[in-house]
């Protein structure tokens, strides 16, 4: 009797430390861990997502759908090292990528006061960065991260989808899965 009851105990400890451990998806599909891997390009890149509401997320995906969005960008450079990453990409070529791919996901013009806000940057990985310590954290060349929010100002979506190549070549097809990731968000 003593020993089936050390067994269920170590038995019961080890089934929940494997479950705590684990990429357990939460109710909306996205696992605990922020890592996203719902889509084809995720699972091709890092990638990570939050999303905050999903009825609020819903009425964000559908202003898009009818046109009703604007979006800012900027940029973040390398701050410990020279940047280099900016000498080939140019912000205002990835803002027209961001609007062609914005535009393909519109269905159908209705005009509305209320707008889904978007902004988004590029972010250049900082090698020189001392707390990066590992050599994991510098080999990617740096990420674009797109966050979503209603007229109130409220984040209700945010993506992060990382780029590896140092003259930026990859960065439309961040983008595009950024972006991608948003419009396939709990469908």
């Amino acid at each position: 009797m003593k020993t089936n009851l050390i067994i269920f105990v170590v038995v019961f400890v080890i089934a929940i430390l494997i479950m705590q451990t684990s990429d357990i998806p939460s109710k909306s599909g996205v696992p605990e861990s922020g890592k996203a891997k719902r889509i084809l390009c995720q699972q091709k890149m890092t990638s990570f997502e939050r999303g905050f509401g999903d009825e609020l997320i819903k009425k964000a995906q559908n202003q898009l759908e009818n046109g009703n969005y604007k979006f800012s960008s900027y940029v973040e450079k390398s701050k410990y090292v020279p940047s280099k990453l900016f000498d080939f990409v140019k912000l205002s070529d990835m803002d027209e990528v961001t609007s062609n791919i914005l535009k393909e996901n519109v269905k159908q013009n209705k005009p509305d006061d209320e707008k889904l806000r978007i902004s988004y940057y590029i972010y250049e990985n900082d090698v020189g960065d001392p707390g990066k310590k590992t050599k994991k954290s510098k080999l990617y060349a740096g990420y674009v991260v797109y966050k979503f929010y209603n007229t109130n100002n409220k984040l209700l979506y945010q993506s992060q989808i990382d780029f590896m190549n140092k003259q930026g070549d990859d960065i439309p097809a961040s983008i595009q899965c950024a972006i991608e990731s948003f419009v396939t968000f709990n469908k």
